[in-house]
């Protein structure tokens, strides 16, 4: 029974440094367990813009999926539960026709393509 309830918090333990983006490194020289800060990586489901057609301006919160898990794309479906990640929300200030928002998830512009990592992503996997 100690065993279990114990086996039950060191699993809540690392479920929340997860979720602070901290990972467990065992240190074997030491005989035990330190905790390093780490970035996630997202998944990048479209190597390229996504566009949204007459996005809605000043009166809708958009929510941008940051971890490329989202059946939606690119926007948030609540699929980063359990995970690190955040969606980001965003509203329009003016209109426009539509929006290229990154499918990557690396983007230096979020929540927008910046045209540039997609193409450097290709080139680094090989792909035209």
């Amino acid at each position: 029974m100690i065993r279990m309830l114990m086996k039950r918090c060191f699993t809540v333990q690392i479920k929340e440094l997860e979720e602070a983006g901290k990972v467990i490194k065992l240190n074997k020289q030491h005989k035990k367990a330190e905790v390093e800060q780490f970035t996630p990586i997202p998944t990048s489901p479209v190597l390229g813009p996504i566009k949204i057609e007459d996005p809605k301006v000043s009166n809708k919160t958009y929510r941008w999926c940051s971890c490329g898990l989202s059946q939606k794309q690119p926007l948030c479906d609540g699929s980063h539960q359990g995970t690190s990640f955040k969606p980001y929300r965003f509203t329009l200030e003016q209109e426009t026709d539509s929006l290229e928002l990154c499918g990557c998830k690396l983007t230096k512009n979020v929540p927008f393509c910046d045209g540039q990592t997609c193409i450097n992503l290709r080139k680094q996997s090989g792909q035209p």
